[in-house]
């Protein structure tokens, strides 16, 4: 019964390892993706937010559709929309 408790207990605190190893690569890769945005001078969700908070939307769904690659203005503008909710615009 011992070696089991150890087995288990071995066992979680590798997936515990895994887990905190992925949250710093996908740090990582954010940062990273950030980094590479700004260099190139494509748009990101910040831009997005700053254009959302001068209060042009209509600049804030062009920068969305481009960001993500949408061609369907109305459900680029309804997901702008909601973003401007949950940023209490």
């Amino acid at each position: 019964m011992f070696w089991f408790c150890v087995f288990i207990a071995v066992i979680l605190t590798a997936i515990l390892a895994v887990q905190i190893y992925w949250v710093f690569v996908m740090q990582k890769a954010q940062k990273q993706y950030l980094q590479e945005a700004k260099e190139n001078g494509r748009p990101t969700m910040w831009d997005v937010r700053e254009v959302l908070k001068e209060g042009d939307r209509d600049l804030a769904v062009q920068l969305y559709c481009e960001i993500f690659s949408i061609e369907d203005i109305e459900r680029a503008r309804k997901e702008v929309d909601e973003l401007g909710r949950s940023l209490n615009l």
